[in-house]
């Protein structure tokens, strides 16, 4: 694997052009493939084990790493990853591990008036383990590898994992104040979080940083979400969900959105108007991939003058440019082999 520096160093023009909206002679593409020589990735069947063995975790994300050959503007990334629950559970949500991906978060506050008191315990036990494969992850990480900061999603999603979803969707039509100072507190919480495992993982001295999509960027970046949002209409998510979210991105240097299923949709002009929002990802949601139904969803997000990123197979791309342009336009894809990448890459240089 190349340095990481004379990585960036390749890929650097093509996303400042697209995180900046410019015109780009190709879009973006995004994907990996099997190295050539693989290790063997550690593993186990022990839930407990598998989640908070920090030693093996840590060697398992980097063999992960150095099994993989990075193509177009794909870098090397660990994301310390414990799913979409993992803020709640650092705020003391009771965590339980279902599996190898998935992480519930069991609610820790009867009442709204609790959450006000949620603080981050440094002797929270899921909390240590997420902190320490991060710090242990970034004194690895020079010129080898980026870090992404831990998965600490939306404001109302972490709410929910503190205090139910159906006693917080009843909580939003009957005690809308304290929704709202509840949001306020576990922003201000968010907003601290942040800033201090980003200075932690800029400290490994590399150039940029990189958020939980693989993105890389200039300065600080975040995939902000509200997975929360499709079970509320646009006036609720105005009231409650964007005065946050708009915080959220105002304190980041390279802000996007993950968009996250059609029950989502209803929100697609109001993120559109967030002025420091430069990029929504849209994930349509299992049975609804096919790339060309949402060719007009993906050109409506660009004429706003916001970069986009889609999932799309590799017999769909040519169509897809076709129809949608390459300015703004980033791909994450993958191919059955290295011959099948040299083509695609033929078809669509990256080289600004």
């Amino acid at each position: 694997m190349k340095p990481l520096s004379e990585m960036v160093r390749a890929v650097e023009p093509k996303l400042r052009a697209w995180w900046d909206h410019e015109e780009q002679k190709t879009p973006c593409l995004l994907f990996t493939g099997p190295a050539a020589q693989q290790r063997p990735v550690p593993d186990t069947d022990d839930l407990e084990r598998y989640w908070f063995n920090v030693d093996e975790g840590l060697e398992r994300a980097m063999r992960l790493i150095e099994n993989r050959e990075y193509y177009g503007v794909a870098l090397p990334y660990h994301w310390p990853d414990w799913g979409a629950s993992t803020f709640a559970g650092v705020l003391g949500a009771r965590m339980e591990a279902i599996d190898k991906q998935t992480f519930w978060a069991y609610p820790c506050c009867q009442t709204l008036e609790e959450v006000l008191d949620v603080e981050i315990d440094p002797q929270n036990r899921f909390y240590r383990t997420v902190m320490e494969m991060t710090r242990r992850s970034v004194e690895l990480s020079h010129d080898h590898h980026f870090v992404a900061v831990y998965p600490m999603v939306g404001i109302a999603d972490i709410l929910a994992g503190l205090y139910g979803t159906v006693p917080l969707l009843v909580a939003m039509a009957e005690q809308p104040a304290a929704v709202k100072a509840a949001m306020e507190h576990i922003k201000r919480l968010w907003l601290r979080e942040f800033d201090a495992v980003q200075t932690l993982i800029e400290s490994a001295g590399n150039p940029g940083n990189i958020n939980w999509m693989a993105i890389w960027a200039p300065g600080r970046t975040c995939a902000t979400q509200e997975d929360f949002s499709y079970m509320i209409s646009d006036e609720m998510f105005r009231e409650f969900c964007l005065p946050p979210l708009v915080d959220l991105i105002d304190s980041l240097d390279y802000a996007m959105y993950h968009l996250d299923g059609v029950g989502a949709l209803s929100h697609v002009d109001t993120l559109l108007s967030i002025p420091n929002l430069r990029a929504i990802q849209w994930v349509p949601g299992a049975g609804k991939e096919a790339v060309p139904q949402w060719y007009e969803l993906i050109r409506h997000i660009l004429s706003k003058g916001k970069s986009v990123e889609v999932f799309a197979r590799v017999e769909e791309i040519d169509n897809l440019v076709k129809n949608v342009g390459t300015r703004g336009l980033l791909i994450y894809t993958s191919v059955s082999s290295p011959e099948e990448a040299a083509r695609l890459l033929e078809r669509y240089p990256q080289e600004e």
